[in-house]
């Protein structure tokens, strides 16, 4: 396990941009990529590994900002004709998000 919290949101951020940027046809798509980039820049602004207590409570809202109740991350599923892929894609999608929400909450 990695012992670098900056490290690892930085990496669990790109996790997510990637699985993302499959579906930027999906309303807001494009919208969560850039807030998730703009998370990321701050991170990387940061000099040291630790991360200030201010700029995780920032970091958080980003992040919750991202849900609301209607288009929002909690609204997205992987529709497919497979099966299998669907289920797979929605699962690898959920664990992104429950690491960064466990990261966030550090």
């Amino acid at each position: 396990m990695m012992t670098n919290l900056k490290e690892e949101l930085t990496n669990s951020l790109s996790d997510l941009i990637v699985f993302l940027s499959d579906y930027k046809e999906k309303i807001n798509v494009n919208n969560f990529i850039g807030i998730l980039e703009e998370m990321q820049f701050i991170l990387q602004s940061i000099g040291k590994s630790q991360i200030p207590a201010e700029t995780m409570i920032h970091l958080q809202k980003r992040y919750k900002s991202m849900f609301f109740p209607r288009d929002g991350l909690s609204d997205f599923y992987v529709f497919d004709s497979d099966a299998a892929y669907m289920k797979m894609r929605n699962e690898q999608f959920s664990l992104l998000i429950k690491r960064i929400d466990s990261l966030l909450e550090e």
